[in-house]
């Protein structure tokens, strides 16, 4: 299975729904920095447009160019409600995060989504919240490398994700194909 098949599973499983009492288990959020167990947690009922590989991403291309560039994460949920980016999933499967440890996609990712998306939107309304999330194998975690990079990223950030209500965690993906 390649990193593509695990992105296009991931997909399919959010495009097919859930509810507090069915959530698919690799939707649980690990190690969370927010009270959100799962992806539910952070949507809840609330209408979102699942936007993969898709440069229609970044609705602001003029912004943040120098962190941003042309990068596109591999998944993004944008809200029906606000119309903004609430949640962005890089996915995994043995590559590094791109870029170094302290510019590495996922840090670029968090930056950008701080910078335009409002922490409750305009006019009140309960909204997905918003998260940067990593989704991989725990067997990407396991590689020393991988793990010092996201580790520091969590290290880092954690603080400042906490003061505006972002969520960071990970997302456990099993990288083979189940027997039907």
């Amino acid at each position: 299975m390649t990193e593509k098949d695990l992105e296009r599973r991931l997909c399919e499983t959010l495009r097919g729904g859930f509810a507090t009492v069915d959530v698919p288990s690799q939707l649980s959020v690990h190690n969370s920095t927010s009270d959100a167990k799962n992806l539910f947690d952070l949507i809840g009922d609330k209408g979102f447009e699942l936007i993969a590989d898709d440069s229609r991403w970044n609705p602001h291309r003029e912004f943040m160019v120098d962190i941003i560039g042309g990068m596109i994460p591999d998944i993004v949920l944008r809200s029906k409600v606000s119309n903004e980016n609430r949640i962005y999933i890089e996915v995994k499967k043995t590559q590094p995060l791109g870029y170094g440890k302290v510019d590495s996609q996922i840090v670029r990712y968090f930056l950008h989504l701080l910078a335009i998306s409002h922490g409750k939107p305009s006019g009140g309304a309960d909204d997905i919240s918003r998260a940067v999330l990593l989704a991989a194998p725990p067997s990407w975690f396991a590689v020393n490398a991988n793990h010092d990079a996201w580790g520091y990223f969590l290290e880092t950030y954690t603080g400042l994700a906490s003061c505006f209500g972002v969520t960071l965690g990970e997302l456990h993906l099993q990288d083979t194909v189940e027997a039907v």
